[in-house]
């Protein structure tokens, strides 16, 4: 029993995994995100029912949304957003993500999010003040999910 504790060795780091991007079929590295944070948010009906005190809450629906920032180096995305506004097709964006952290016991966790919606594409960005790398923040949503493989209990819970 003294050795249920979380470790720290069993945390995931946020610089730890590989994200994935397929647009219109083609699958690349995401090799320009900096940071992406994805989650369901749920839509809850409150009620109270006659008879009891409490309100209640269900589960009534869900809505996929997230946000990321990334390295102002690549132009897929204006591409995209050049094809929708010269004929009305925006294309199809499914990224997959990684979180993978060797140190852990955990194993992985991959999730797959479809027909992604970038709220924000970048077109040009220039700074005179600045000597950082430029680098564009998105909110973006998605319509379904999937997940490939979950992360295991650690080692150390296994057996106690």
């Amino acid at each position: 029993m003294a050795d249920n504790y979380v470790r720290l060795a069993d945390t995931i780091s946020s610089k730890e995994g590989k994200a994935f991007i397929t647009i219109n079929g083609e699958v690349r590295d995401l090799f320009e995100i900096s940071s992406l944070k994805a989650q369901i948010d749920l839509t809850v009906q409150a009620r109270r029912m006659l008879g009891h005190r409490m309100t209640q809450h269900k589960v009534v629906g869900a809505e996929g949304t997230g946000s990321m920032t990334m390295y102002f180096m690549n132009s897929d995305m204006l591409k995209l957003a050049l094809t929708y506004l010269k004929g009305g097709d925006f294309g199809d964006i499914t990224i997959r993500v990684l979180n993978e952290d060797p140190q852990s016991t955990i194993g992985k966790q991959e999730v797959t999010l479809s027909n992604v919606l970038l709220k924000t594409i970048p077109v040009s960005t220039l700074d005179d003040q600045s000597d950082d790398p430029i680098t564009i923040d998105t909110d973006f949503t998605f319509d379904s999910m999937d997940s490939l493989s979950y992360f295991d209990v650690p080692e150390n819970y296994k057996n106690a």
